[in-house]
């Protein structure tokens, strides 16, 4: 062979061998493709249940807002949510654990007035700190109503209150516990109305409920999701509402401030956090899931029944909420010397 031969020779070899190259790159990329996506499905949150710490009992009104909105979680994620009640010292149990929780998504924590923005400035240490949980969503805003056995001789608060300066120290009220929302209601009404009342703290909402049906208490602040069924079958009195007007659920009940005490309003609110360091991308698929389920036209009807506002705000709407909240509850703390029972 010439080398003009060879050299033709080795050419046309050469291009065989980069067009074999070039097809056996095209045939790695297109099997190299489904492999990716394979991967990327695998990698998709959530891959497992997700846990749902809420601070407290079974019965309560956190454990019955959860429980409605459980199945439509479960549809938006596509796995299971499981509700974890870990009650005592007025959700601070709960969120303590919710805060040392691996921040990896799986682990989600149901927070509330209380929790956020009440405790840390009641309590020396409430076990957690409020900048270890990242907010994920807001889930409803909701107005108190204080309600009576049927034995209490009132038919409304004004009428209560005038029993209540007669009698210093004759009636109770129940909460949730102490360092409550429902504990600052309660002591914000006694200051503000100058009555003498005796608080008496349970280990949650529920328990709370069980002692003024069973005539333990005299009368209770409760959220309105434990309290209404009762109040509708005829064994609790609705005496009045916290918020600042009538809701349609309760049209004759007064307001407090209506009862003989004017600027008083308390309204207080549900929202959901994760461990600091949750990735953000999973924050907003958990917030995204909660807005699908507060969209719901079934859930936002029993709500409302309820007198709960769904409010689905995202995480820079809780955020903001705690903020502003944690300044107003921590001065009127400091305005009615509040303490811990």
């Amino acid at each position: 062979m010439d080398i003009h031969m060879a050299t033709e020779y080795d050419i046309q070899n050469e291009s065989r061998r980069r067009a074999m190259r070039s097809l056996s790159g095209l045939a790695m990329a297109a099997l190299s493709l489904p492999l990716s996506r394979m991967s990327l499905a695998a990698g998709q949150y959530p891959e497992k249940a997700i846990s749902l710490i809420v601070p407290q009992p079974v019965g309560g009104d956190a454990d019955a807002v959860c429980r409605l909105l459980q199945p439509l979680w479960q549809k938006a994620l596509g796995q299971s949510v499981i509700v974890d009640n870990r009650a005592g010292a007025a959700g601070n149990i709960g969120t303590a654990a919710g805060s040392r929780a691996p921040n990896d998504g799986y682990t989600l924590t149901f927070v509330n007035q209380g929790t956020m923005t009440i405790n840390p400035f009641l309590y020396k240490d409430p076990g957690y700190h409020v900048a270890d949980l990242a907010p994920v969503s807001l889930m409803t805003s909701i107005d108190l109503i204080i309600c009576a056995h049927p034995s209490v001789p009132a038919a409304n608060l004004a009428q209560f209150l005038a029993l209540a300066r007669k009698q210093p120290g004759g009636f109770t009220y129940g909460t949730a516990g102490n360092g409550s929302a429902n504990h600052l209601a309660g002591e914000m009404l006694k200051s503000m109305a100058g009555v003498d009342l005796v608080h008496v703290p349970y280990r949650g909402g529920g328990p709370a409920m069980i002692g003024v049906l069973g005539g333990e208490i005299s009368t209770v602040v409760a959220f309105p999701l434990a309290a209404l069924p009762h109040i509708r079958s005829g064994k609790l009195k609705a005496l009045a509402i916290t918020g600042s007007q009538r809701n349609p659920a309760l049209p004759d009940v007064p307001t407090v401030a209506e009862s003989g005490v004017p600027g008083y309003e308390f309204t207080s609110w549900m929202g959901l956090v994760a461990p600091k360091g949750t990735p953000l991308d999973r924050i907003e698929t958990v917030a995204d899931a909660t807005r699908q389920a507060m969209g719901d036209p079934s859930v936002r009807q029993r709500l409302n029944d309820a007198m709960t506002t769904p409010d689905a705000g995202g995480p820079e709407a809780l955020r903001e909420i705690i903020n502003k909240d944690s300044e107003k509850m921590s001065a009127l703390i400091s305005k009615f010397q509040l303490k811990i029972d």
